[in-house]
């Protein structure tokens, strides 16, 4: 009866939802449709621009998701852009992995921890390819790391790990096709902030995005497989995250 019970234990522990933590979104955008909004995003800030699902400049049987139709120096929210977001508002901890294109060498990235369209996170791409933190609070910016270079020129693709842990914000970066494991890199850059405890993952200017996975643990690091499509062919980059 001892043997059966630890038996049991056993596989509901390896069978709970907290041996695995939660998956709150994961998307390549083929079931989208090309020129409409995806799925499962929202604009967290209304303005200028059209985001929406396009073909992959540099593979036409491939769908992304564009986050603006303007030009680099109008896309932006501090000048009337939207700002596109996706996951739960009360997304504490947690892994981002997403492919991201760069049209052109201008200020744009990603946000996270979006609580409302003046109080947010920024991982910012400069121009020239340098990397920043930002605070946004209110109508004012706070940078708490500047100028991390990495070379990320436009009109090509990356994969990048963000990982969100309490007060500290780890960031990986690698050429998309590049098989290595996050788990198995150094952190291009760490920040730490204390201001925001929750909130949304989210677009900022004019950026490209695909393979996005949002999830606690990196169990949930994955896009399931269909039998055919993308996603069959492309299982095994995203296996190597």
């Amino acid at each position: 009866m001892k043997k059966l019970c630890i038996i049991t234990l056993a596989l509901l522990v390896l069978f709970s939802p907290l041996a695995f933590g939660k998956q709150f979104y994961a998307s390549d955008f083929e079931k989208d449709t090309i020129g409409k909004f995806p799925q499962g995003w929202e604009l967290g800030f209304k303005g200028k621009g059209n985001p929406q699902v396009i073909v992959d400049p540099l593979n036409k049987n491939n769908k992304v998701f564009a986050h603006s139709d303007l030009p680099k120096d109008q896309s932006r929210h501090d000048v009337g852009g939207n700002i596109a977001v996706v996951g739960d508002a009360n997304m504490t901890d947690y892994i981002v992995d997403y492919d991201i294109y760069f049209p052109a060498d201008f200020y744009m990235g990603v946000i996270f921890r979006f609580m409302g369209e003046n109080e947010f996170y920024l991982l910012d791409r400069r121009l020239g390819s340098t990397f920043d933190f930002w605070k946004r609070a209110g109508g004012n910016w706070t940078n708490f790391v500047a100028g991390v270079a990495y070379n990320a020129p436009p009109e090509k693709w990356f994969s990048f790990r963000l990982v969100i842990k309490g007060d500290t914000f780890d960031v990986y970066a690698k050429e998309k096709g590049d098989n290595t494991p996050f788990a198995k890199m150094k952190p291009l850059m760490t920040g730490k902030e204390s201001t925001y405890k929750s909130g949304k993952f989210g677009l900022y200017g004019l950026v490209y995005v695909d393979n996005v996975i949002i999830g606690e643990t990196e169990k949930d690091m994955y896009i399931a497989v269909e039998p055919a499509g993308k996603l069959a062919s492309t299982w095994g980059e995203i296996k190597g995250k």
